[in-house]
């Protein structure tokens, strides 16, 4: 009876034995799967580039076959705009950052794989090189310039950041300005219609001295009120007399998404980390 009792408690044990071999047998899991892909590390010195220069780059790289199909390196570009607006008269500045992606990821350089490229010390295949950035990825724009380009303006400016503009500048002019811009400057209104838009309220001079009148906006006459502010036209509110420039800017810079690509000899693609780096 003993004899069995030992039989069967051995069973049970080399059952789990067998059990957590397997459970704790990762390399045997990969293999099983195929989806064997290859390990990268890369380094970028500088985070930072003019457009036209070559980037340096140090790229470690190896697999568990030893096997490479394929090895290159190429980005992705982030296109950084940034916009700015300033009513000169009440010293009103409207700003707005976006990004887009301007392109998604493409291999830029490709290289070839070689068994002098390992380094017994980092036990990997090292490559050390470079890669091309193009002149036209180069940061562009316009700003606080002595003339107006109406046409480039509209064609680089959102309508939602003009339009942003207007309802901020709206919120910083008081009753003489306003008449001054809608009335008297440009003749959007007549006086008379626009008087209708304000109460005028009399009280004490704080002084002492003759009763003052306070013109207030009438609520209902805010959406007219503002229709007339937008008519004036861009160039006269960012107009600064005493710069004699155009208080309105643009700039467009890129940022390149860098990445080192692998496929090793199973067919398995592998990309490195992340880099960004800024183009001037």
């Amino acid at each position: 009876m003993k004899q069995i009792t030992k039989y069967i408690l051995a069973l049970i044990l080399g059952a789990t034995t067998l059990v957590s071999c397997e459970i704790n047998d990762p390399i045997g899991d990969i293999a099983r799967t195929g989806d064997i892909a290859a390990n990268i590390y890369m380094v970028i010195p500088s985070s930072i580039v003019d457009a036209g220069n070559p980037v340096d780059f140090h790229a470690e790289y190896w697999s568990v076959d030893d096997q490479f199909e394929s090895l290159s390196i190429g980005y992705a570009i982030q296109a950084k705009m940034s916009y700015s607006i300033t009513a000169v008269a009440t010293n009103y500045t409207y700003t707005m950052d976006s990004s887009e992606v301007a392109r998604e990821y493409q291999p830029i350089k490709s290289f070839e794989h070689s068994s002098d490229n390992y380094d017994a010390e980092a036990r990997a295949y090292v490559i050390n090189d470079d890669f091309p950035v193009s002149y036209t990825l180069a940061t562009s724009g316009i700003g606080n310039s002595d003339t107006y380009n109406e046409e480039l303006i509209n064609s680089v400016f959102p309508e939602s950041a003009i339009a942003a503009f207007y309802d901020g500048f709206f919120e910083t002019l008081d009753y003489d300005l306003m008449k001054n811009l809608v009335v008297t400057k440009h003749a959007i209104v007549d006086e008379e219609t626009f008087e209708s838009h304000w109460n005028t309220e009399t009280i004490e001079d704080p002084a002492g001295g003759d009763p003052i009148e306070v013109k207030t906006m009438k609520e209902e006459s805010v959406p007219t009120l503002k229709s007339y502010t937008k008519q004036i036209p861009l160039s006269d509110i960012v107009y600064n007399a005493n710069k004699f420039i155009y208080e309105i800017a643009y700039t467009k810079s890129y940022e390149l998404n860098t990445r080192f690509r692998i496929v090793n000899g199973t067919g398995i693609e592998n990309f490195s980390e992340v880099k960004t780096i800024t183009v001037n």
